[in-house]
């Protein structure tokens, strides 16, 4: 009898799970199996059997390697830097009374929500030639006007628009983690002698490890999203220390060159998972530990 109830319970979870599992096939699998098919023929056309030939054309691909560089020393600033500030606000705002705290976090979340049209728009304003930035330093050091998102310090500005833009809900991210520690942990491990700097090495970090891992994931994922930032601000051929591989994509697809795409796309799928696995092997094994 119990069988019986557990199987019907059983096919009520399957019923329910039913539309989120056609959603993830038609928008997830079904994309990635033809994503991978397209990757190992030649053309649309003929459709010739190539194996990894593709994969070969995209790594000798002088835009894609640009595309590599550009975006490897984008991530590898601006996600550490956007951890790094979102954890010291963090702590910075935990002290702070709820109304204060509440009314900061607003400020903070303000840019998320902000239509990324009104964001370039925001953007533009302050960099453009004959933007903010341009007419102060032009009064205060009598410097010429520059089109900043042409010029070699290009990426510094995608930086800090990425930071701007993503800080605070990475901050929300690390409050609730720092909500989680116990406070007799500061409290067991300031009677043992340790300071505030022991103590957040020992006990905050310590603990906040796994919220460090989906801060990273989630940092990885938007840092993709500030390509429509960067498109509408510079379009699709912008200047080659911001062209990103999101860059190349955009151009393959309007070529209509999906093998490259598809291969392109592999590569970045591959690396992302690799780094996600070691990190979550870690993070795994330290807390083991």
């Amino acid at each position: 009898m119990k069988r019986k109830r557990f199987l019907k319970h059983d096919h009520l979870i399957y019923f329910l799970l039913l539309p989120s599992l056609l959603g993830l096939a038609l928008f997830y699998v079904i994309p990635f199996g033809i994503s991978a098919y397209y990757a190992l023929i030649d053309n649309a056309i003929s459709r010739q059997f190539v194996g990894f030939a593709n994969f070969i054309e995209t790594w000798n691909n002088g835009a894609f390697r640009l595309a590599v560089r550009n975006t490897m020393f984008f991530m590898g600033v601006s996600i550490p830097l956007n951890m790094v500030l979102a954890l010291i606000l963090a702590l910075t705002l935990r002290p702070l009374k709820p109304v204060v705290r509440r009314v900061l976090m607003f400020f903070f979340l303000l840019p998320l929500v902000i239509p990324s049209g009104s964001v370039v728009h925001f953007w533009n304003s302050l960099i453009a030639r004959n933007g903010v930035l341009n007419r102060a330093l032009a009064q205060t050091f009598d410097m010429h006007p520059e089109a900043w998102l042409n010029t070699d310090h290009a990426m510094w500005f995608i930086i800090l628009i990425f930071v701007w833009k993503n800080i605070g809900f990475n901050v929300i991210l690390f409050q609730a983690g720092l909500g989680f520690i116990p406070k007799d942990y500061y409290e067991y491990s300031s009677i043992e002698g340790a300071g505030r700097f022991k103590q957040f090495y020992i006990v905050t970090l310590t603990y906040l490890r796994p919220t460090f891992l989906v801060v990273f994931i989630l940092s990885i994922v938007n840092s993709f999203k500030v390509f429509r930032e960067i498109y509408l601000l510079t379009g699709t051929h912008p200047n080659f220390s911001i062209y990103l591989l999101q860059h190349f994509l955009n151009n393959q697809f309007l070529n209509l060159n999906y093998q490259l795409m598809a291969s392109a796309s592999f590569y970045i799928f591959g690396v992302i998972l690799v780094l996600v696995f070691v990190l979550y092997w870690m993070q795994q094994r330290q807390t083991y530990s």
